[in-house]
C-alpha cells in the first residue's frame, strides 16, 4: 500500500507539474502580448522529418513551419489545432500565392502570426465572430489586401504589417484603437496613410522607422519624397485641432536639405461671418482663405507673428476698405497671391504695388475686381495708365470701377474729368520757367550796368535813378 501510495503521489505531482509548466507557458505568452502577437523562433519549428509541419507548444498554442496551401491544411489537422482549444498560432515561412482569411480555423484564435514567408496578397474576409485581437503578417512581401479582409475583426487591437510591399493600409474596424506597425513598407503612399487615419484611430509602433512616399498625383505633393510618419500624423492632428470652424489641409511639402520634410498648411475660414482675421494661425500656414465674411481690416498681417509665413491670402467678398496696412509688411515682401475682389477699397496707390511688381517678381498676382474707387483727375491720369501696364500682375484690372460715377477706371477720360477749377500745380512748369527767365534777365542787366560804369563812368537808366541805399558806400 505504501508503494501504491507513493506511485499515486508521484503521478499526481507529475501531472500538477505538467499543468504548472503549461499554465506558466501560457502566462508567458499572454504577458508578451502587449504590442506583439504570439511569436516563436525558428528553433521551435517541427524537425524537417516531421511530415505534419505543425506542432503544439502547449494545449493553447501551436506553431507551423515551411507550409504551402496544401500542407497548411494537413498540418492544422494532424496537430489537432482545429479542436477549438488552440488560441495562439504562429505560422513561419509560408509560401502562398494568396492567403485566404475566410478559413474557419482562424475564428477560434486570439493571436495569429504568419511571418517570414512569401505571400502575394490577402483575399477573402475574416468571419464576423472571429476573436483575433492580435494579428501579425510581417515579412511576407504582401502588396495587397481585399477591401474587406479585416473589417470584421472587431476585437483587433494590434496589427503588424511591417516589412511588406504595401502601398495602402487595409480597411479596419471603425470603432476603437488599433496599434499598427507598418514600418519598412517602401511603397506606402502618404495619401493612403492619411485616408486610413481618417477611417480609424491608429497608434503606431516603430514610428521613427516608418516613412511614406509622396506622390506627384496627390494634391499635397509636387515631388516623390520619403516623408516621416510623424509629419503625416502631426498634419492629421492639426486637421482635427484646427481653428474653430475652420479647416486645415496640407498645401505642399517643404523640403529643406538637412531637415525633415514638413507640410505647409492651407487654412480655410470662409463663410463664417468673421469680422476680423483669425488672431492666430497654425504653424507653417502659407495660405489663408477668409472669403465671404465681414472683415474690414488687414492690420493683423503686419502685426501678428503667426502670419509671417503667409504667402497666399484670399479675402474676396468682405468689407476691407484699404490696402495701406500692408505697406512695409513681411507679407508684401513674400506674397505670391493676394485676392481682394468685391471689397470696399476706395483708394489704390500705384506706388505700393509697383515697389513689389518692379522687383522682377513675375508670378505675383493681386485681384482687385469689383472694387469701387473714389475716382478723380489723378485716377484718370495716373491709375488708368498704370493698370494696363501691370496686367500680368493685376489680371482683373478691367473690372475695377468708380464709386462716385458710373464708369470703369479704364474708361475714364482725363479731358473731361480734369475740367473745371484746376489746381495751381497744373501751372507749375510755367511758373518755374518764368522765374528762371527773370533771374537770367536780372543777371544780364546787372552785368551790363557794371560794364557801362567801368567804361563810361556813369550808370545807365534805371540804375542812375535809383535812390542810394545804406550799403552803397561799399561800392564807392
Amino acid at each position: 500500500m505504501n508503494l501504491l501510495s507513493l506511485v499515486i503521489d508521484v503521478a499526481i505531482i507529475t501531472s500538477c507539474w505538467g499543468r504548472l509548466n503549461e499554465e506558466a507557458a501560457i502566462e508567458t505568452i499572454n504577458e508578451s502580448k502587449g504590442t506583439q502577437c504570439f511569436h516563436q523562433p525558428e528553433s521551435a519549428c517541427p524537425p524537417p522529418s516531421d511530415t505534419c509541419h505543425c506542432r503544439r507548444i502547449s494545449s493553447r498554442a501551436a506553431i507551423c513551419c515551411n507550409v504551402d496551401k496544401s500542407l497548411i491544411t494537413k498540418g492544422l489537422s494532424c496537430a489537432d489545432i482545429k479542436n477549438g482549444k488552440v488560441i495562439e498560432l504562429h505560422i513561419r515561412n509560408a509560401t502562398l500565392d494568396v492567403l485566404n482569411v475566410t478559413f474557419s480555423t482562424w475564428r477560434q484564435l486570439l493571436s495569429l502570426s504568419i511571418t517570414d514567408g512569401v505571400i502575394n496578397r490577402v483575399v477573402g474576409e475574416f468571419g464576423k465572430h472571429t476573436t483575433i485581437s492580435c494579428l501579425n503578417l510581417s515579412s511576407n512581401s504582401i502588396d495587397k489586401f481585399d477591401d474587406r479582409s479585416l473589417v470584421n475583426l472587431y476585437n483587433l487591437s494590434v496589427l503588424d504589417l511591417s516589412h511588406n510591399n504595401m502601398m495602402d493600409v487595409p480597411r479596419l474596424k471603425k470603432e476603437g484603437i488599433v496599434t499598427l506597425d507598418i514600418s519598412a513598407n517602401k511603397q506606402l503612399l502618404c495619401s493612403h496613410l492619411v485616408d486610413a487615419l481618417k477611417r480609424t484611430e491608429l497608434h503606431f509602433n516603430n514610428e521613427n522607422d516608418t516613412f511614406c512616399m509622396s506622390s506627384n498625383t496627390f494634391q499635397w505633393f509636387n515631388s516623390t519624397e520619403l516623408v516621416p510618419l510623424n509629419q503625416v500624423v502631426s498634419v492629421h492632428v492639426l486637421r482635427k485641432d484646427c481653428i474653430i470652424n475652420c479647416t486645415c489641409e496640407p498645401s505642399r511639402l517643404d523640403i529643406v536639405p538637412g531637415k525633415p520634410p514638413t507640410f505647409a498648411l492651407f487654412v480655410n475660414c470662409s463663410n463664417l461671418k468673421l469680422t476680423s482675421l483669425p488672431l492666430v494661425l497654425p504653424p507653417h500656414t502659407i495660405a489663408l482663405n477668409v472669403s465671404n465674411n465681414n472683415i474690414s481690416s488687414l492690420e493683423l498681417l503686419n502685426d501678428e507673428v503667426s502670419y509671417q509665413n503667409l504667402r497666399e491670402l484670399y479675402a474676396d467678398n468682405n468689407q476691407i476698405t484699404s490696402i495701406l496696412p500692408l505697406e512695409g509688411s513681411k507679407f508684401m515682401s513674400n506674397f505670391k497671391e493676394l485676392s481682394l475682389k468685391n471689397n470696399k477699397i476706395k483708394m489704390l496707390p500705384p506706388y505700393l504695388l509697383s515697389n513689389i511688381f518692379d522687383r522682377n517678381y513675375k508670378y505675383r498676382t493681386v485681384n482687385l475686381g469689383l472694387n469701387k474707387l473714389q475716382c478723380d483727375c489723378t485716377t484718370a491720369k495716373v491709375l488708368k495708365e498704370w493698370l494696363p501696364l501691370k496686367s500680368k500682375h493685376v489680371p482683373d484690372f478691367d473690372e475695377i470701377y468708380c464709386e462716385n460715377m458710373e464708369s470703369r477706371v479704364l474708361d475714364l477720360d482725363p479731358t473731361i474729368l480734369c475740367k473745371g477749377p484746376q489746381d495751381w500745380t497744373d501751372y507749375i512748369y510755367f511758373i518755374i520757367t518764368a522765374e528762371v527767365l527773370l533771374l537770367v534777365f536780372l543777371i544780364a542787366k546787372v552785368s551790363y550796368d557794371y560794364w557801362v560804369f567801368k567804361t563810361a563812368g556813369y550808370l545807365p537808366w534805371p540804375a542812375s535813378r535809383m535812390p542810394k541805399l545804406p550799403c552803397d558806400w561799399l561800392c564807392e
